[in-house]
């Protein structure tokens, strides 16, 4: 693992830090590009990537600090070491998406439209923010089998001690490489599309089913909702996922409709 990449005397460049950077800006060009083709105003970009930028980090961190509650209490200044990792997708999407939709709807702007636009782009920060997790130590896997190819052993300053030596899934590369999937396939297809929001309701759709399964491969703390045996993750991704498999089913059913009045 490198937390810090780069480190001249006092000053220190944490790899997290540093990926959450680029994953603003690798999503905030393609937002604006793709507003630009649209031939809407792309400064709705900029000022919907600042929104994003802001609600998601506090989300993020407040449902981490909510789900760790007994680590943040013991240590409540620790809350502000975002450095350190520690951000749930999930409460910063939600934070975000409400903001989004406020702003989109203040602005009169095409919500699907919009909607569309913030998809690819999502996950495009979400492929460049799980290489940070990695590079930093968090949301380490649980230990792999010695037939698989794909594993890593985590420091011990950033794994409980049972877990150190052993080989692990390097499960924030998987996340990555798997958001950064759902991203190109969203932008290959956005040509295509049957109707407005379509590629939000796809790209809900998909990843929580991907996160869903992914959870299983994960050691690192992050909550147990109890009775169903299913982390917080896990579990929000089904409130999630049935709405939007809804939405989509409902969407294409109008667009049929619609086409057969033509």
């Amino acid at each position: 693992m490198h937390p810090i990449i780069l480190q001249l005397g006092s000053f220190k460049i944490y790899s997290y830090s540093l990926m959450v950077l680029i994953a603003f800006c690798a999503g905030t060009l393609y937002a604006w590009l793709e507003a630009k083709r649209l031939k809407e105003n792309p400064e709705h970009a900029l000022d919907l990537a600042v929104l994003v930028f802001i609600f998601s980090f506090i989300g993020g961190r407040l449902a981490h600090c909510i789900v760790n509650w007994r680590i943040y209490l013991a240590d409540p200044l620790r809350i502000f070491k975002i450095w350190e990792g520690g951000l749930v997708y999930y409460g910063g999407y939600l934070a975000s998406a409400l903001v989004c939709y406020i702003y989109i709807k203040r602005s009169h702007l095409n919500l699907g439209r919009w909607a569309d636009i913030l998809a690819p782009t999502a996950m495009t920060t979400l492929f460049f923010g799980r290489i940070g997790c990695f590079l930093n130590g968090c949301c380490y896997g649980s230990p792999a089998p010695d037939w698989f190819p794909f594993k890593v052993k985590y420091p011990l300053s950033v794994i409980p001690l049972h877990l150190a030596g052993v080989a692990l899934h390097p499960t924030p590369i998987y996340e990555s490489l798997l958001t950064g999937l759902i991203a190109l396939g969203l932008i290959l297809y956005r040509k295509r599309k049957k109707y407005e929001g379509e590629l939000f309701w796809l790209m809900m759709v998909l990843y929580p089913v991907v996160r869903f399964f992914l959870e299983y491969l994960r050691a690192d703390p992050r909550g147990v909702v109890p009775g169903l045996n299913l982390s917080t993750s896990q579990f929000l991704g089904i409130l999630i996922f049935i709405p939007s498999l809804l939405c989509l089913i409902i969407g294409y059913r109008r667009k049929v409709r619609q086409d057969a009045l033509q």
